[in-house]
């Protein structure tokens, strides 16, 4: 299949309520009409007889029809429509004497713009056919080949006047090559200029080499570079996000397995409340009743019990080793119940009631230094 690229002007412009363009519409006409081959760059007749153009099928397909902003470089599809699709026409596709005429509805703001003040107020078709090699008259007037099994895919907003000199429309084929049956109809008042090439060119430089082409070609190769710079810092700016996300997952992982580690089992936590127990047991036996165990750490515990006994313990550079060592040194002793003055110390709950707390902590530290 061949792709072709026809173009006329629109007309009865107007906005609706919602402040969408809507406008009439001649799609396609039977005749004779020169187009450059894009492959040769040659200037060649094609026919479009009445008997392949208006038909009940090409009507169909003429209805509901995507509307882009100039001919994108790959036919619309569900892919792609999205971003491509700018408007639609309407359900009224009809045969106006020679012509495929039908009415168009364009939403997006910026195209609705670019038709108000007058930048694209042409509508060029996009289509595939097959191009049979057939040459003879019609209606007086000679063509080389002749255009049958329209598939049209798309109508294109294009500045009026393309269709002359500057008139181009490609499209790259799904591997980036471009298609060498692509064609696009050139006018008639501007025929000797498309026949000659003396069109206006435009410098592109690729590889450090420059080459001349259609102005057409290099803004669009612009728009693409442009498009290609946009879609470069999208991609930038989405791996900035995927990595930060990546780190608030990886903290949050961290910081899971931190709080498991810190989480006690029944069976662990049993022990510690049993350890804790025990201690303020054994400390009762040096430490008065007054003494407020709130808050207050194991080490902390042992080292008051240590002092209760001797007061010019200095706990300074003493490592818990050591503290631990000297405390079971006292519950020890403690246990093997000391005869004599040794035992004053262990028997703190048997004072009489009338002595004072002072006096108890003096007889537990000399009993402690004999």
């Amino acid at each position: 299949m061949a792709e072709r690229f026809d173009s006329v002007e629109v007309e009865n412009v107007k906005k609706n309520d919602a402040g969408f363009l809507t406008y009439d519409l001649l799609a396609a006409q039977t005749g004779v009409f020169p187009y450059r081959d894009y492959a040769t760059g040659e200037i060649v007749y094609e026919l479009k007889h009445p008997d392949d153009l208006l038909t009940d099928e090409v009507l169909e397909q003429l209805n509901n029809l995507p509307i882009c902003n100039e001919h994108p470089f790959e036919f619309v599809n569900t892919e792609n429509s999205t971003e491509l699709v700018k408007g639609l026409t309407g359900q009224n596709a009809k045969v106006d004497d020679n012509k495929l005429a039908n009415n168009a509805t364009v939403f997006d703001g910026n195209l609705i713009a670019a038709i108000v003040t007058g930048d694209k107020r042409e509508c060029s078709l996009g289509f595939t056919c097959e191009i049979v090699d057939e040459s003879g008259e019609f209606e007086g007037q000679h063509y080389d080949r002749r255009q049958t099994n329209f598939k049209l895919n798309h109508l294109a907003m294009v500045p009026k006047g393309r269709c002359g000199s500057d008139c181009f429309a490609k499209l790259d084929s799904e591997d980036g090559e471009v298609r060498q049956d692509s064609a696009y109809q050139v006018r008639e008042d501007n025929l000797d200029n498309n026949k000659k090439g003396s069109g206006k060119m435009a410098v592109i430089k690729l590889d450090n080499k420059e080459f001349e082409v259609d102005e057409a070609v290099k803004a669009r190769l612009d728009s693409l570079e442009s498009n290609n710079k946009e879609l470069t810092k999208e991609v930038g700016q989405l791996e900035g996000k995927v990595d930060a996300q990546n780190d608030t997952i990886k903290q949050l992982k961290e910081d899971k397995a931190e709080l498991e580690g810190n989480q006690l089992d029944s069976e662990t936590l049993q022990q510690k409340i049993d350890e804790r127990l025990a201690l303020l047991e054994d400390a009762k036996l040096f430490l008065d009743s007054e003494y407020d165990f709130t808050d207050k750490e194991t080490k902390d515990i042992k080292i008051d019990c240590i002092k209760a006994v001797n007061d010019s313990f200095d706990p300074e550079g003493r490592s818990d080793d050591y503290i631990d060592a000297r405390f079971d040194a006292m519950i020890e002793m403690a246990s093997e119940g000391s005869t004599g003055d040794n035992n004053l110390r262990y028997q703190k709950k048997k004072q009489d009631g009338d002595d004072s707390s002072i006096q108890k902590k003096k007889n537990k530290r000399l009993n402690l230094k004999k």
